[in-house]
């Protein structure tokens, strides 16, 4: 029953990630045609400030409510007060640090940008807590909705000012009208009121200081990134890394945040069962990194291609960063596995010291990488941290549930393997078959679509290959198996 649970809510988050994410791709794409590279840089700094505000005073209400084993009136009106509360806070510290921010920088646009931005977490903070009911309930179904019709309203108001304008105003403008539209639709879609009450506070506070202080860690982290790479390398060269940082994004949102908000759900369900636990983790560890590596790889090997056509000869650095950076995401894609399930436990204590520890580590290792190597060392110092914060995660797991190291890694072992083999493959055709690449439009195209089908086809025999030699295990092979066999008999 609770497999089918994930799956079915999977599905609904992973169809309504999957339009709204090709809705920001689209979105993303417009703007990179009808901006200029310093613009997006620009943004990036300006949602740093927010970053930063916002994780100071970061009480994850939402995700307490769904850890909760009950909830009634009072928890739904403190966590919409809570949330209420904290918009208004985040609001006055963004307005407080826009002048710091623009000397800073030394650019006086800042100013401006980060004070209108300041009106998103105001927006947000009114959001309707009774819509995590859903949540709760395990029907995503409205919460898929949500994101395609947020989603819509961005792209909608970026292309229309975008065009008119041909400014950075297209950005936060767009971003400003998702929050609207993300909190008129919770009311909507979930047509009941909270009221203002701190009743049950205590309840919030303990569980979700931690998970805070941990948001503050990684936006920390995120943040010095920005401000570095804004600082030595210029507001140019940022709004590449940006740009193509988003693709890795994109990767994150479609395929690891639906599983995440229902495993994370999931996990709450059943969270006295310890044996029930190990197993559901380690089945989903197993399915996520089956699609994830291959996909993330195969981003990163198809960098010049994807950027090519997607944003045209303009953004050269952005090919470079999503090369590095799609590897990476599917290091925190897997790592991040371990903040549900720790979270869904009651353990984000244990969350947060290694965070703290990634964010202390991280900012040194980036300003020497930069310094040093310049954005080539800034980006193998983010893949430093990504990896310093995988082994960490292995280490959170073995904490809060009892699952050696050996159990966690075996599991993915099938899946690393093939990537390998596939990376391997398809970066010796480059080198051997397409070297020199394509120049045209068409035909970076047709060298994508050839790279692609020869690295799909080596994983997938390379999967089935180890499979068989580790004895027809069960896992994702057998079950795709399965699947076909039932659709080809359906013929």
């Amino acid at each position: 029953m609770l497999r089918s649970q994930i799956l079915k809510g999977t599905s609904w988050l992973l169809a309504g990630r999957f339009i709204s994410n090709a809705l920001g791709l689209l979105s993303t794409l417009i703007a990179a045609r009808l901006l200029m590279p310093e613009d997006f840089g620009l943004m990036a700094i300006a949602m740093s400030v927010f970053g930063i505000a916002g994780a100071v005073v970061e009480l994850p209400v939402g995700a307490a409510l769904v850890q909760m084993k009950t909830a009634g009136k009072a928890e739904f009106d403190t966590a919409w007060t809570i949330n209420v509360l904290r918009g208004c806070i985040v609001a006055i510290l963004m307005v407080l640090a826009a002048w710091p921010a623009s000397l800073i920088t030394g650019d006086p646009r800042l100013f401006g940008l980060v004070t209108a931005l300041a009106a998103y977490p105001l927006i947000l903070g009114l959001r309707n807590s009774w819509f995590e009911q859903y949540i709760r309930d395990m029907d995503f179904r409205r919460e898929a909705l949500l994101d395609v019709l947020t989603k819509i309203t961005s792209i909608t108001v970026i292309v229309w000012v975008g065009l008119a304008t041909r400014s950075y105003w297209a950005l936060p403008l767009g971003l400003i009208a998702a929050g609207l539209a993300n909190t008129a639709a919770s009311f909507l879609l979930r047509p009941q009121l909270p009221a203002f009450g701190l009743g049950a506070f205590k309840k919030f506070f303990g569980f979700s200081v931690w998970i805070g202080l941990g948001n503050v860690a990684d936006s920390v982290r995120d943040a010095s990134t920005n401000f570095f790479l804004g600082r030595v390398l210029g507001n140019a060269r940022l709004g590449a890394f940006a740009v193509g940082s988003q693709f890795g994004e994109r990767l994150e949102l479609v395929l690891y945040a639906p599983m995440e908000r229902t495993l994370f759900a999931a996990f709450s369900s059943i969270q006295d069962d310890a044996a029930r636990v190990r197993e559901v983790y380690l089945k989903s560890l197993h399915t996520c990194a089956a699609i994830i590596l291959p996909v993330c790889a195969g981003m990163g090997l198809l960098a010049p291609e994807i950027i090519g056509v997607a944003l045209g000869p303009n953004w050269p650095v952005a090919s470079l960063v999503l090369a590095f950076v799609a590897p990476i995401t599917a290091i925190y894609l897997l790592a991040g596995l371990s903040n549900s399930l720790a979270n869904a436990l009651g353990h984000p204590r244990e969350l947060f010291k290694f965070k703290a520890l990634s964010a202390a580590l991280h900012i040194p290792a980036l300003a020497v990488g930069l310094i040093g190597f310049g954005l080539v060392g800034a980006l193998w110092a983010c893949a430093f941290t990504a990896l310093g914060w995988y082994l960490a995660s292995l280490h959170v797991v073995a904490r809060v549930t009892g699952l050696t190291l050996r159990a966690q890694m075996e599991v993915i072992g099938r899946s690393a393997a093939s990537t390998l083999v596939m990376c391997g493959v398809v970066a010796a055709l480059r080198q051997g078959v397409f070297e020199g690449g394509a120049d045209t439009f068409a035909g970076m195209i047709v060298q994508a679509g050839m790279l692609a089908a020869a690295g799909a086809l080596t994983y997938i025999g390379a999967h089935l290959t180890l499979w068989q030699l580790s004895g027809r295990r069960e896992g994702i092979e057998a079950l795709a198996l399965s699947v076909l066999g039932r659709r080809l008999s359906a013929l």
